[in-house]
């Protein structure tokens, strides 16, 4: 009898043990099952952070340790850039902070640069109360900016930015470092090739010269329409006085080879008036030099000896030709230019000898504050653009303009000088390269 108690007992304890196991089992299957769908939502979640790549970038770019990476930068190996430049480059792309803002024209200032991206950050995230520009500098020209964020934050707000409106209805681009460095660095054939094309249509654009100044644009639109379909027209005119005078010259294109051929051959040495017509293309072939006393002389077969200079052509070049209006405000700071070669401040004694001339000069008009020559960098050999300008700033303005008046058109080592004024601001900013 006892036995049988005890076997039943056993019977009972196994199958508690059976039922136990078997719900210990169930509760492990439904912990897998919950696991298996927990990590396919993170694989699901995981493939979209990977088609959207930059939203992925712009989340981890923070944590990466980016000090260590500007060390091991491939741009640090290149043999074309000066070390200080390749250690620049090296920052601007793996620092995380850092944007690119180019197409910047040339006559805007970095301060009015740094107020619109502090206004624009702000008002795509109200969120943002600090300023959220931490720095701005210009890169290796002044048609580049690189902008340091202060947040992470104000770095998201700006990378989702591609092109922005600037004053003037100027747009500039809003770039990653990385792309930028990548497109100047690596020029691609692409652009020789349009470059090349752009040549080849700029072939067909003519120079007509020797206009009456009385004649308006219409009047020499149908002179030059007899001959066939007008693509391009621009007659150049004087926009310094109040009532815009054409200056005798314009340039022109027609929609086919055939009408640039009769114009070239009846237009030139036309008779208008008492003036003769002079056409001819813009770029071609050039004509053969003519010869004065055995000496070959520039050839002008493009109405200027210039205009077969392939950089006047660019926007940035032709703003820095002209006369910024600038130089035309009295200030205390007075710019003399071509008082000295490049060559001449690499040494020092030339250096201190012209620092102690343009002192002893100017302190006749009266007390000067401060002199500055910039100088090209005798490690690499890197001139910025400003080298060959001296400024001079006098603690008034009634010296300052004695200065500029006394000593503009004088002579210095056989070199005429010349003067202008300078925006004050902008010199004790260390901003030598105002135009516009």
């Amino acid at each position: 009898m006892n036995q049988e108690v005890v076997e039943n007992k056993e019977t009972k304890e196994q199958k508690d043990q059976i039922e136990q196991e078997s719900d210990d089992n169930e509760k492990n299957e439904k912990k897998e099952q919950i696991l298996q769908q927990e990590q396919k939502k993170k694989k699901k979640k995981n493939k979209k952070k990977k088609k959207w790549g930059e939203e992925e970038e712009i989340m981890t770019d923070f944590d990466d340790d980016w000090q260590n990476k500007v060390k091991t930068s491939h741009i640090l190996q290149d043999p074309d850039l000066p070390q200080h430049i390749k250690e620049k480059y090296a920052i601007y792309e793996n620092n995380p902070y850092m944007m690119i803002i180019s197409n910047v024209p040339l006559n805007v200032q970095l301060k009015e640069l740094e107020e619109y991206f502090n206004t624009l950050i702000t008002s795509l995230d109200p969120k943002i109360t600090e300023r959220p520009i931490k720095s701005i500098e210009y890169g290796a020209t002044k048609s580049w900016v690189v902008l340091e964020c202060s947040s992470k934050e104000a770095k998201r707000a700006l990378v989702t930015q591609d092109q922005v409106q600037f004053v003037n209805n100027c747009k500039i681009k809003v770039e990653r470092p990385r792309k930028f460095l990548e497109r100047i660095l690596n020029p691609q054939t692409k652009e020789g090739d349009l470059n090349a094309e752009q040549k080849q249509e700029d072939n067909t654009r003519l120079y007509l010269g020797g206009l009456p100044t009385y004649l308006r644009d219409e009047d020499v639109m149908k002179l030059i329409q007899s001959f066939g379909t007008i693509k391009y027209f621009n007659l150049v005119k004087d926009t310094t006085s109040n009532t815009e005078i054409s200056k005798g010259y314009c340039f022109f294109e027609y929609e086919n080879t055939v009408s640039t051929a009769k114009a070239l051959k009846a237009l030139n040495n036309l008779q208008i008036g008492d003036k003769k017509l002079k056409i001819c293309k813009v770029q071609g072939e050039p004509q053969q030099n003519k010869k004065i006393n055995g000496r070959d002389q520039p050839s002008n077969y493009a109405g200027s000896f210039l205009a077969s200079c392939d950089l006047l052509r660019m926007p940035q070049v032709q703003q820095m030709l002209t006369i910024p209006q600038s130089a035309l405000i009295p200030s205390k700071v007075v710019q003399f230019l071509n008082m000295c070669s490049i060559e001449d401040l690499y040494e020092d004694d030339i250096y201190e000898e012209l620092m102690e001339d343009i002192r002893s000069e100017c302190i006749r008009f009266g007390q000067i504050e401060k002199i500055e020559i910039p100088r090209p960098d005798k490690e690499s050999g890197f001139c910025n653009p400003a080298v060959g300008k001296i400024f001079v700033k006098f603690y008034y303005q009634i010296p300052a303009k004695k200065a500029k008046f006394h000593l503009a058109g004088r002579t210095y080592n056989k070199r005429t000088v010349i003067t202008s004024f300078y925006p004050e601001e902008q010199f004790d900013y260390k901003d030598y390269l105002i135009n516009g």
